[in-house]
């Protein structure tokens, strides 16, 4: 009739508490690209983008940021949302890979190369909790020519879901808790015994899950009625005398009634008491 726990159930915590916030993704791209391209450095965009010098022999790729698109609402309580999140991976070059009417050359992968291998290093890629990066386009950007580089973005896609955060429900905590036999397989019958009304107009009597109740005169006699002379609790057994039936005051009645068992779960019980 009831359930307990080996052990009590405390929840589950998840580590980050959001694992789908940018800097987790951001940080799972560049990992990959860094696992996948050797050739050159594969870094978070910088803070201050224009005091930045690529020291590297070949090349850099930066990995940024770029922002967010949300879709319509998939719940009608909770806020939930496709959340579709935009990443530059920006390239900084030497060389494009070969000179000027000629076929491809040098000792170093150029930017065409370079952009292939961003291109197959991130499509298909899926950081946890995120669906497949998908590339959107990628550009020329400029040649700059102090640094002599040529720069190149490519931007990919990843879909997640925006999910309003949750609080703790306010529950009232468990104190309590009664399961009964209602298909009468337990009965058991209580004959006439005399009662007394307390000071508080009722009589509790030892068994809860009273099927059937019997209130009368002490002796035997007047037979009295549920509903206008007194009322019944029938989980709890509780009689209680009402001040417009024809019960006297304090009285003492004969009571004969049936029950059947009911277990009672409290908390902090290692295990429910039956009756």
């Amino acid at each position: 009739m009831a359930t307990s726990l080996d052990t009590p159930w405390t929840g589950l915590q998840f580590s980050p508490p959001t694992p789908l916030d940018i800097e987790t993704l951001e940080s799972a791209i560049v990992a990959q690209l860094s696992s996948q391209i050797s050739a050159i450095e594969v870094v978070h965009f910088p803070d201050e983008p224009k005091a930045y010098r690529m020291t590297h022999p070949v090349g850099s790729a930066l990995v940024t940021y770029r922002g967010a698109t949300y879709g319509d609402l998939l719940d009608s309580d909770a806020i939930i949302q496709e959340r579709r999140l935009e990443f530059d991976v920006t390239l900084l070059v030497r060389d494009l890979g070969w000179g000027v009417g000629s076929a491809p050359d040098g000792t170093s992968p150029g930017a065409y190369a370079l952009l292939e291998q961003v291109r197959a290093a991130l499509t298909g890629f899926q950081a946890p909790g995120a669906r497949k990066m998908r590339p959107v386009r990628e550009k020329f950007l400029e040649r700059d020519r102090r640094g002599g580089v040529w720069i190149y973005t490519i931007t990919f896609a990843l879909s997640t879901v925006a999910v309003e955060p949750s609080g703790a429900d306010n529950f009232p905590l468990f104190v309590k808790g009664v399961a009964l036999d209602n298909s009468g397989n337990t009965t058991v019958t209580a004959g006439a015994a005399p009662y007394t009304f307390n000071a508080q107009g009722q009589i509790a009597l030892p068994y809860g899950n009273v099927i059937s109740l019997t209130v009368s005169a002490l002796g035997g006699g007047q037979t009295y009625v549920e509903g206008a002379d007194y009322t019944l609790d029938p989980v709890n057994g509780i009689i209680t005398w009402l001040s417009t039936g024809s019960i006297p005051a304090d009285a003492t009645v004969d009571v004969a009634y049936s029950y059947s068992e009911s277990a009672i779960a409290l908390a902090g019980q290692s295990a429910p008491s039956a009756s």
